[in-house]
């Protein structure tokens, strides 16, 4: 059943038709010329899935090299004109959205206990990483040692284990702008990093019955409206102090669970110590006390380590700031391009094994993906079970999870 869903899903999406169609409609291509988009996509997704391309050469070759006869060998110049179109990265972006409606979003990996009552769980980062210095007037940099950079702003799903939203912007853009909508989050949980949190975003989102745990800024300090410490024990002298008014000479509670007041808005605030590294850890949520421990609280929000993978397999495996270009379209779709191999390198892996090691799967594409890529290109969609087949073996065997 996985061999006939997965080829039925590739079929669907790199179908000639509606490359062509996608392609056209965002003005990446106008007629047919030596660049197809059917044997430029496939081409990308395996050459950025291996992680050691390290120039627009290095895509050229990959494009060459996946041809069937060297009578279809394009010359360097026409392929890279293709790239640097600004359609490109319009187009590009389009795919990782069918990407996500057609491969992220049919696998459904099992959350834990306390999580399955929500309809999703929303990881939200942002990273950034150096572009060619050329483009600081487009993408200025918050660092002076290299003057141009770019954001990426991902919402993750913790159900598919891949992104649902991407934007790119100036690395100096503000990362709450880039927050999911909060009318989307009924019944929906949102983790998030010290840099996101807004009080305003929160109450429109408990105004749509939505959940949010952000991690809080050291400057944070409202007022304390009720305290209890880990084990639930009412702490009654802490009630209307200022959060930084507590110290560990004044409370030697190792946790706090705090009411907290901002103006007339009410939220919890967990602070824990950390002996070892002499500091605190604030969290901000409006998880109930009564379902949610603070321990339970603290526990949830280890789930947002897993958006910081992402990022890394993005940067380690499918080649995100590697590209020495002064061209902003090729910068931006590669970016974008990137992010659709991963998604179908995910989704792929997980589809045969929900409970893979994406690490492992992400270490060995040329093994057991790029045959795959292979056969796409080539259009020998009655090969393709075979490959398919041997992918299903090698990832059982040899990407499980430690």
């Amino acid at each position: 059943m996985t061999i006939i869903t997965l080829k039925k899903q590739f079929m669907q999406f790199f179908n000639v038709d509606i490359l062509q169609k996608m392609a056209k409609r965002t003005g990446f291509i106008q007629r047919n010329r030596a660049v197809l988009p059917e044997q430029l996509v496939p081409c990308l997704v395996s050459a950025l899935s291996k992680g050691n391309c390290h120039a627009i050469a290095d895509l050229y070759r990959q494009f060459n090299g996946m041809c069937l006869t060297e009578t279809d060998n394009v010359a360097y110049k026409p392929f890279h004109n293709q790239l640097r179109k600004a359609a490109f990265a319009d187009f590009m972006k389009q795919l990782v959205q069918l990407a996500i409606a057609q491969f992220a979003r049919q696998q459904c990996a099992l959350l834990p206990k306390r999580l399955s009552c929500f309809d999703d769980i929303l990881l939200q980062d942002g990273s950034s990483f150096h572009v060619h210095k050329a483009l600081a007037d487009v993408y200025p940099s918050r660092f002076k040692r290299n003057p141009a950079a770019i954001e990426c702003h991902m919402t993750m799903s913790l159900r598919t284990f891949n992104p649902v939203a991407m934007a790119i912007s100036a690395d100096t853009a503000s990362e709450r702008t880039y927050l999911p909508k909060a009318f989307r989050m009924k019944n929906k949980l949102l983790l998030a990093d010290a840099g996101y949190p807004d009080f305003d975003y929160f109450a429109d989102v408990e105004r749509h019955n939505g959940f949010y745990l952000f991690r809080g800024a050291k400057s944070l300090n409202p007022r304390i409206v009720e305290a209890r410490n880990g084990k639930g024990r009412v702490l009654p002298k802490l009630a209307g102090m200022k959060l930084k008014d507590i110290t560990r000479r004044t409370n030697r509670s190792e946790v706090l669970d705090l009411k907290v007041c901002r103006g007339t808005q009410e939220c919890r605030v967990i602070r824990r110590w950390f002996a070892e590294e002499k500091r605190f850890c604030i969290c901000l949520t409006n998880l109930p006390a009564e379902s949610y421990s603070a321990d339970d609280i603290m526990a949830i929000y280890r789930c947002r380590w897993q958006v910081e993978l992402l990022f890394k397999e993005l940067k380690s495996h499918t080649n995100w700031q590697k590209f020495v270009t002064a061209q902003k379209a090729i910068v931006d779709g590669l970016v974008w391009a990137s992010l659709l191999a991963l998604i179908i390198r995910r989704s792929t892996a997980m589809r045969i094994m929900p409970s893979v090691s994406l690490f492992k799967a992400a270490k060995n594409v040329d093994v057991w993906l790029l045959p795959i890529f292979e056969c796409i290109c080539h259009r020998s969609w009655s090969e393709i079970t075979e490959k398919i087949d041997w992918a299903v073996c090698y990832i059982t065997i040899n990407a499980k999870k430690s």
